[in-house]
């Protein structure tokens, strides 16, 4: 780790030993942009007070923070992208053990010709988790950046009933803000936030030249799956015999 003295004082001999430190951080936003995004993720609490949270990933300097908890009861945003994932995971393994994009198999060694006949894809029995990854664009203040979010899948069914009301009025999902809520949702042995999905009015002409330029940006994660994606409890999980 480094300090953020440490920092400083890097920083004056990049600029004294003539180095744009500017220009090499663009180059270096632009080049990462394309590799990965910031999450918007869900703190489940225990006495449901569920929150939104971005987690912008880790850094190397000490006391930087990796998380942004949102003091939103209603998070409101542009979906201008989305993609069913899927994947299976093994205990501690930073790779999926065999996964899908929009039921498209990708995995070297599949475990099965289709996800729809694979035993691992039976919900509650096989050991393969369904999402939905959507990229965003939070109308935060001070962000408008692309981000992104993956409904559990729990909260699928909510995201599926907005995507029909939009297709019975005529509407892409791109065309209107969406807002997402934290419903309380408890069982006999855990409490979690389902996400709950509406609209508050449409999108801006300004804002969707934005959502069309984040999604040209994001082609290469729209073809991979990675650890990100599979960061909530029970994402990864041994199968039990």
């Amino acid at each position: 780790m480094l300090t953020k003295i440490e920092k400083e004082k890097i920083l004056k001999e990049l600029s004294a030993a003539k180095w744009d430190v500017s220009q090499e951080l663009e180059i270096l936003k632009q080049r990462i942009n394309k590799q990965d995004l910031p999450r918007i993720r869900i703190d489940h609490h225990e006495d449901g007070k569920h929150r939104f949270y971005i987690d912008y990933g880790e850094s190397y300097i000490k006391g930087n923070k990796q998380f942004a908890f949102l003091r939103v009861k209603e998070l409101k945003a542009i979906v201008f992208e989305e993609q069913q994932v899927r994947a299976l995971w093994k205990l501690d393994e930073d790779h999926p053990r065999c996964y899908a994009i929009d039921d498209q198999i990708l995995s070297a060694e599949p475990l099965s010709p289709t996800c729809e006949h694979c035993p691992e894809s039976i919900p509650g029995f096989g050991a393969c988790k369904p999402k939905v990854r959507l990229f965003v664009l939070p109308l935060i203040k001070g962000e408008m950046q692309p981000m992104v979010m993956s409904l559990s899948p729990t909260s699928i069914k909510p995201w599926r009933e907005h995507q029909l009301r939009l297709k019975r009025s005529g509407l892409p999902p791109v065309a209107v803000i969406t807002t997402f809520s934290l419903e309380d949702t408890v069982n006999d042995s855990f409490r979690w936030a389902r996400v709950q999905v509406g609209i508050r009015g449409i999108v801006s002409k300004g804002n969707l030249f934005e959502a069309k330029k984040a999604q040209q940006s994001i082609s290469r994660i729209k073809t991979r799956v990675i650890l990100q994606d599979f960061a909530e409890p029970g994402d990864r999980v041994e199968k039990s015999a």
